[in-house]
């Protein structure tokens, strides 16, 4: 088990600070880059849009990579080509992580569940939606492709909750995961803290969020008895100022824009960073 081992550890140095420009994924063509870390373990970094080809090149790029991890930062692309490089990474046994700050969403998300252990800076942002083909109507949901995304969950070893979790959002939405729902969903995932090490059991991703992204809170109260909605929120957390506070989300700005001014939403509700929140109770 050295090599787990190893793995482990590496995979938490980009938190620690190992490659700190790491950043948001970028429009451009996927990139893969290579970083030594001074053990047995090479950390593989992929950012940009997966396309066809990418997986092709992935292979090339790992070939001589016997203990890998790999980071990803990408806003997802190609399903097949995806795909692909996911059963790359499970066949070679590599770990996945996302580093601070960054999102893995459609494609990279299902590349990211290929990890034989995944691993979240707080930052990170990982998120699903089902798949979807395009036509004169725009974008459209994917039977076919959705059979594929389940055939290769269920190849993963995830179960029915899983597959489901990972394809319920329409094609113009994204369902971005939390550490409640990937427990209800059976995806195992360690989360990460500033310092690389992994937070304790009550503790949950995302609570404090990259830029553009926000929480909708729905309420707080000096109780966790006090909260009204906590059934129907995505987050409860404990806050700085030792409340109590039930959240939606996360969200991009417009769309959190969006959500309050939703029927129904309290009047009070606002939006937050996270940055005052401690951690969840999910």
């Amino acid at each position: 088990m050295i090599g787990r081992t190893a793995n482990r550890l590496s995979i938490t140095a980009f938190v620690a600070g190992t490659w700190l420009s790491f950043g948001a994924p970028a429009a451009e063509a996927m990139e893969i880059k290579s970083i030594p870390t001074g053990t047995e373990v090479t950390l593989i970094f992929i950012t940009g849009t997966v396309d066809q080809g990418d997986a092709e090149k992935f292979d090339l790029a790992v070939s001589g990579v016997k203990n890998g991890a790999v980071v990803l930062s990408s806003p997802g692309g190609s399903l097949v080509e995806g795909l692909k490089i996911g059963r790359s990474i499970r066949a070679r046994n590599f770990n996945t992580g996302v580093a601070p700050e960054s999102s893995c969403a459609s494609a990279c998300a299902l590349m990211w569940l290929a990890g034989v252990e995944r691993f979240m800076a707080p930052t990170a942002l990982v998120g699903f939606h089902a798949a979807y083909e395009m036509d004169v109507d725009g974008s459209q949901v994917s039977s076919v492709g959705n059979a594929l995304v389940g055939g290769y969950m269920a190849q993963l070893g995830f179960g029915e909750q899983a597959i489901v979790f990972a394809t319920m959002a329409g094609p113009d939405g994204m369902t971005w995961l939390n550490l409640a729902q990937a427990r209800a969903s059976g995806i195992d995932v360690n989360i990460l803290s500033a310092d690389g090490s992994q937070t304790g059991a009550g503790e949950s991703l995302g609570l404090s969020l990259p830029p553009g992204f926000f929480w909708v809170v729905l309420e707080s109260a000096s109780t966790v008895a006090g909260l009204k909605f906590a059934t129907s929120a995505d987050v409860m957390v404990k806050t700085r100022n030792g409340y109590f506070a039930s959240a939606l989300g996360p969200f991009s700005r417009e769309a959190a824009a969006g959500v309050l001014e939703a029927e129904g939403m309290p009047d009070d509700a606002y939006l937050s960073s996270g940055k005052g929140f401690v951690f969840s109770l999910n």
